[in-house]
């Protein structure tokens, strides 16, 4: 009896004890495996700050490489801008290239041409001075003293090959308007070896007439025998009458009948 009992004390004591033993080992193990929860927990913190970091610079790249991009871009479009404009300007210095050769060319010539002007305007002046002596008496000593002004134009040096030349055409143009106007003036001339006051009709170039200041004589320049003659008052009078008042702008313009030279054939 006694024994059963030790035997039900033993067997109590040892579950007891073996309980405890237990509840230590699992304890054991319970903190060994939080400290292995703590370390993967440390390693996956750490994986994850570098995978943040990774992100981080993945961004940073990515951003980088926009801002490259759009720099690349704005870089390209201003090379297209700037071939364009370079286009343009090879073309303007090609046409300037051609400009200043044919400028160069003018220059080159400018000396031969320079040299040939006097000579051209001597002639001219001769020739017009020929032609003068030549044409109806009128303005003679207006239309004298323009060409020696021109000629002393010619030979002074300080006055420019340009201003020379446009002496000469002046001359020309104003003896080339006679042909084209009418006027009248009073004019002293020698008829028959006798001064007599008058009254000067011209007629463009091609008629030349006078009336004395009492109307009693009239008459026309004969260019071909180079001296005034005189016409018959009663067919000529009133009609060189009514030229001078038409010449001075006192009538108005009409047909009038007027003696005229035939025109010579060219030879």
């Amino acid at each position: 009896m006694n024994n059963r009992r030790i035997t039900q004390m033993g067997m109590s004591t040892l579950i007891v004890v073996m309980s405890c033993f237990l509840g230590v080992a699992q304890a054991a193990e319970i903190l060994v495996n939080t400290d292995v929860i703590d370390q993967a927990m440390d390693v996956v913190a750490q994986k994850y700050e570098e995978s943040a970091a990774v992100q981080e610079e993945i961004t940073r790249l990515q951003n980088s490489g926009s801002q490259a991009f759009e720099e690349f871009k704005r870089a390209n479009d201003n090379l297209e801008s700037l071939l364009v404009l370079n286009a343009g300007y090879r073309k303007q210095i090609s046409i300037q290239e051609e400009q200043i050769a044919t400028l160069d060319e003018s220059i080159a010539s400018v000396q031969e041409v320079t040299q040939g002007i006097p000579l051209l305007m001597e002639k001219m002046l001769s020739s017009l001075e020929q032609f003068i002596e030549l044409d109806y008496p009128f303005h003679v000593d207006e239309r004298a003293a323009r060409l020696q002004f021109a000629r002393d134009a010619i030979d002074n040096p300080d006055v420019s090959i340009a201003e020379k030349f446009r002496q000469v055409l002046v001359m020309y143009q104003t003896e080339t308007s006679y042909g084209r106007t009418i006027e009248t003036y009073p004019e002293t001339i020698n008829i028959n070896g006798t001064d007599r006051d008058v009254n000067i009709a011209r007629i463009g170039r091609v008629s030349l007439l006078y009336q004395t200041t009492d109307r009693q004589e009239t008459g026309a320049w004969d260019n071909r025998g180079r001296q005034w003659v005189a016409l018959d008052p009663a067919e000529y009078r009133t009609q060189v009458q009514g030229a001078i008042r038409v010449a001075s702008q006192l009538d108005a313009p009409r047909i009038i009948e007027l003696p005229v030279l035939a025109p010579e054939a060219a030879q």
